[in-house]
């Protein structure tokens, strides 16, 4: 593998759906685990001096509310016991011996007193400050503790002192057992995360990756693609989206293979007649006015019938390409087709029969479907072996009316009545039902397109050797006064 081949594949391999969901998981794992780090570890310190502090003042606070009541020194004992805390109570204008009274409860463990931390100038500093709460640093062999100060009271007339002293416990061998048991654990964690990832990240992208490989034999040809299960939605959706896209593309394939075959047999034939005629003119009618004539009668049938094979592909590629704009207005329908109907007047070997008793208004596009009714009753003509065919118009209920072309001949079977609107196909019959034709075999398939376009319900049905009916069905219209 040239060096060239390895920078794509490793650049295919870095853009790839497989590699950036391994990575996103990873990268969302090493980022949890930093936060859990810095929250656990490099702020335990603070957070827990910050929780101490809030103890504290609540603490003091709670003193202050029971003040004057029975319940001070309870308070005191439990918030000293369940806290933690050293606790003094200084009274100034209260005295036993000519000493201030205090009271003091410390469940602190500390070797030193808590009426010893407490000198006059934390006192001074107290009673100037402008909150009436100070903390004071403790300067003991720790240096994790403080002293908060508050009086009850004013600052001038203090009613009492309240002293608390709060031992932080030293956090750095706890701070250190956690930044070693976080260690281990992010190491384990990360394998995991790498192993699940991968997992995780294969099992999406697997079948996207199979999915491509059998879009890509799309490319050379091959629409045998096999559905496969699958546990994502949006994958067994896109599956079944290019299982549907790959039988549609295989029966394109297949059209586009039946018309090239059924066009190169249709041109051939009426070329080959053209060239062979005109040199029939060239090299021996060409003095012989009779000859010539008859001759170029047959050029001339067979530029018609070339002619009338280019003017139905094209109509019909226009119709299903959708690039024909429908023209659709109100018209008579009746009136209509009595015009079409007496085209086939001068026939002499089928004769053609219209019932329709009423005007009947329908909203439609006039050329389309004056070209989809005279394509009916042609074919009905050609291949029904019948001398009499019926164009009926009547009421279908719900509003609606239907147009029928009916006729007793030979019918069609049911192994062939599914396929009748496909181009090309031509039913087979027996040479006895057989007229001269020179139709395209496009004509029920422009039929088709024509009714779609215009959301008209259609079909057809027949039994051999009872005759067959083509129909189509639509809202009828009601016409305008000055119409009726």
């Amino acid at each position: 593998m040239s060096k060239t081949e390895n920078v794509e594949k490793q650049d295919y391999f870095l853009k790839s759906i497989r590699f950036k969901i391994w990575k996103s998981f990873f990268l969302f794992t090493v980022a949890i685990l930093v936060f859990l780090f810095i929250s656990q570890v490099v702020l335990m310190p603070a957070i827990y001096q910050f929780i101490k502090t809030q103890e504290c003042v609540s603490t003091a606070v709670e003193i202050k509310n029971a003040w004057d009541s029975p319940e001070l020194n309870r308070v005191i004992d439990d918030n000293a016991k369940n806290k933690q805390l050293g606790i003094l109570i200084h009274l100034p204008r209260s005295s036993i011996g000519g000493l201030p009274f205090t009271y003091s409860r410390d469940t602190t463990g500390s070797s030193v007193s808590i009426d010893r931390r407490v000198s006059d100038e934390m006192v001074e500093e107290l009673q100037n400050s402008k909150t009436g709460m100070v903390f004071f640093p403790v300067d003991d062999e720790t240096k994790d503790s403080f002293l908060l100060a508050t009086y009850v009271g004013t600052a001038e007339d203090p009613a009492g002192y309240i002293f608390i002293y709060a031992f932080l416990e030293p956090t750095g061998t706890t701070t250190q057992i956690l930044a070693n048991i976080f260690l281990m654990s992010s190491l384990v964690i990360i394998m995991v995360a790498l192993v699940v990832s991968v997992i995780i990240s294969t099992s999406i992208s697997r079948p996207i990756i199979n999915i491509s490989k059998s879009a890509y034999k799309l490319i050379n040809g091959e629409f045998d693609m096999t559905s496969s299960h699958h546990d994502y939605s949006e994958i067994v959706v896109l599956t079944d989206n290019l299982n549907k896209a790959s039988a549609e593309i295989s029966k394109t394939e297949k059209l586009r293979k039946d018309l090239l075959a059924n066009i190169s047999h249709d041109l051939r034939t009426p070329l080959t007649m053209i060239k062979a005629y005109a040199e029939m003119i060239r090299d021996l009618s060409g003095n012989n006015p009779e000859k010539r004539e008859k001759h170029l009668g047959v050029i001339i049938d067979e530029t018609d019938r070339l002619s009338l094979l280019v003017n139905d592909i094209l109509n019909l590629s226009k119709l299903q390409s959708g690039a024909v704009t429908l023209d659709v207005k109100k018209m008579n329908f009746s009136s209509q087709l009595r015009e079409i109907v007496s085209r086939f007047a001068m026939l002499d070997e089928t004769k053609i029969e219209l019932e329709c008793n009423e005007e009947i208004y329908i909203s439609a596009d006039q050329k389309q479907i004056g070209q989809a009714v005279y394509n009916l009753i042609i074919n009905a003509i050609n291949y029904s072996g019948v001398d009499t065919v019926t164009v009926r118009l009547l009421e279908a209920g719900e509003g609606n009316v239907r147009f029928e072309v009916a006729d007793k001949g030979v019918g069609i079977s049911a192994e062939q009545l599914p396929y009748i609107w496909e181009r090309y196909y031509k039913v087979n019959r027996s040479e006895n039902y057989k007229r001269t034709v020179k139709g395209t075999g496009l004509g029920l398939s422009i039929v088709k397109s024509v009714f779609e376009c215009h959301g008209f319900r259609y079909g057809v049905e027949s039994a051999e050797g009872e005759g067959t009916t083509f129909w189509f069905e639509c809202k009828r219209e009601e016409p305008d006064d000055e119409d009726s």
